[in-house]
């Protein structure tokens, strides 16, 4: 029972092909009886009429024939083996049950709790008849200790048949409302996207339409070309951030020399941040070189967006600090803004994919930054107050 529960619990997380589904089990399966082998007092008879069928029979109407086929196989060796009990009747009575096991999982496609139930009963039913048969064979008479435990074998069957149906029953709700919020995002995907794009072609449209014009100067002309363009660069970095947030990461590893991935983006964005009258400052705690393993077009795309973020944070311009310092097998980029801040509500919305604070914005920019961090080995965090600014903290991981 213990296998089964911690093979349903892991097995969504970590697993999702059916053969490695079960070859967990049948590992989780292993190292449980092995342990339980350790104990001194194992009671013979509990273990061949208790324990045994029970398992094998829950094995058999969850997880399936080859991991009900190994946990027979483990439990006769403890018969064998370990308990130096009568094994025979638990051979044959084990292997009447699994052969019918193996012809009810392929007879019934999705059985109730009631069918289950039944199987269940007549098999543990058939194993203990069987048993009783052959072990009179061996002793001359059946104590009343195993008649109890045969009836409270019973018991124990249906309540863990109960218990197992009812959490199959729950994982396959699970399944089915993740795929619907599946449907969900990607309905709302759909709308987004075509929305963003709608209005700079929209625009772009407008301007081509007042170049068809034939009274209209030079300077007229160059402009509307110009704001036509801009619309045709808009749209393609809508794409690019769509794109980018259905693969943000590629499997190039590099190794990058921290300091100077910082100096190559801010010669990028030095002229955006003169432009809105905002100072950027570079400051490291550091001497020496601070590597980390990513890829650098990424990095960069990363830390333009987090500045470009802090420069529009400020409309009425301002300062940007920007830092990095070594910890003990970490090193750590900071960027601080004396911008307009975020409430508590915002602060927690960040990350979330189609949130934004901006009017332009598409809310995919900074669920791109966050995953190709989380790529590069890294932890992004975000603190904030309304008027008196944002401090954003990279931390990357040396391995």
């Amino acid at each position: 029972m213990s296998a089964i529960l911690i093979h349903l619990v892991l097995t969504p997380i970590f697993i999702y092909k059916e053969y490695q589904r079960k070859s967990l089990f049948a590992i989780i399966l292993i190292v449980l009886i092995f342990l339980y082998w350790k104990f001194e007092d194992i009671d013979p008879l509990i273990y061949s009429l208790h324990l045994f069928p029970i398992s094998l029979i829950a094995v058999l109407l969850y997880v399936g024939f080859i991991p009900a086929f190994i946990t027979c196989t483990l439990f006769i060796i403890g018969c064998m083996v370990v308990l130096n009990y009568y094994w025979q009747p638990a051979l044959i009575s084990s292997a009447v049950i699994l052969l019918v096991g193996f012809f009810i999982r392929n007879t019934i496609s999705q059985p109730t709790l009631r069918m289950k139930l039944k199987y269940a009963t007549g098999m543990l039913l058939v194993y203990e008849v069987l048993y009783a048969l052959l072990a009179l064979h061996i002793q001359s008479h059946i104590t009343l200790y195993a008649v109890y435990t045969v009836i409270f074998s019973f018991f124990s069957l249906w309540m863990i048949t109960y218990l197992q149906f009812f959490v199959e029953k729950h994982e396959i709700h699970k399944q089915r409302l993740v795929a619907l919020e599946k449907d969900r995002m990607l309905g709302q995907f759909a709308a987004t996207i075509s929305h963003e794009i709608r209005n700079p072609l929209t625009s772009t449209r407008g301007f081509l339409q007042l170049l068809d014009q034939k009274e209209l100067s030079f300077i007229d002309h160059k402009r509307y070309v110009d704001l036509a363009l801009s619309g045709v660069d808009q749209a393609n970095a809508i794409l690019g951030d769509y794109l980018n947030y259905a693969k943000p990461y590629s499997n190039l590893q590099e190794q990058l020399e921290l300091k100077e991935e910082i100096e190559a983006m801010l010669r990028f964005i030095t002229p955006f941040a003169a432009d809105h009258q905002v100072a950027i400052h570079t400051s490291h705690q550091n001497e020496e070189p601070l590597y980390i393993l990513g890829e650098s077009k990424k990095l960069r795309q990363c830390l333009m967006n987090l500045v470009k973020n802090a420069i529009e944070s400020m409309p009425n311009g301002g300062k940007i600090s920007l830092s990095t310092c070594k910890l003990p097998n970490a090193v750590q980029i900071s960027i601080s803004d004396t911008g307009v801040g975020m409430s508590k509500q915002q602060l927690n919305s960040l990350g979330m994919p189609f949130y934004t604070t901006k009017e332009q914005g598409t809310g995919l920019g900074l669920v791109v930054v966050m995953s190709i961090i989380k790529m590069m080995n890294g932890k992004i965090s975000f603190s904030s107050h309304l008027n008196q600014g944002t401090q954003c903290s990279i931390l990357f991981q040396q391995k």
